[in-house]
């Protein structure tokens, strides 16, 4: 259950942090149900001698199993994860296993479209080493108080 307090659209400002969440330690057996369920069995993700082979410390986390750490870090903090209304991502870094990923970010704007409060926010996710693994932007809907 994630503690973090919710707050409303009349609270919310331009330069404000959200309440940042960190997750992991990254487990490898995850890989595989993702590799299945993305029909994804690059070497790269489950192979670690493979994957030394090329150059890397040991296998990569999927890109889409990221994502769903940062959708996680958003939906669980926002008042109903449909309040989430579009995001933007790039990816610009590897995760291992045994990484810690953070995701946090700040408000850029406020403002009304379609009859409801918006937000929107620069996110990140970095590792434990302060890299960051993903950028980008949400836009969410906050409810107003009353």
């Amino acid at each position: 259950m994630d503690t973090r307090p919710k707050i409303f659209f009349d609270e919310a400002y331009e330069g404000m942090p959200l309440p940042q969440a960190t997750y992991g330690p990254m487990d490898r057996l995850s890989y595989i149900p993702v590799a299945i369920i993305l029909r994804d069995t690059n070497p790269l993700h489950l192979d670690r001698v493979y994957a030394q082979e090329r150059g890397l410390p040991d296998v990569v986390q999927q890109g889409p199993l990221n994502e769903t750490f940062l959708y996680r870090f958003l939906t669980d903090w926002l008042h109903h994860p449909w309040d989430l209304r579009k995001t933007r991502l790039r990816f610009a870094a590897n995760v291992f296993p045994g990484d810690r990923l953070t995701c946090g970010g700040v408000v850029k704007r406020t403002y009304h479209a379609n009859d409801e409060p918006r937000v929107d926010c620069e996110i990140w996710q970095q590792n434990q080493k302060g890299e960051k693994i993903l950028t980008g932007e949400a836009t969410f809907t906050l409810p107003q108080r009353g």
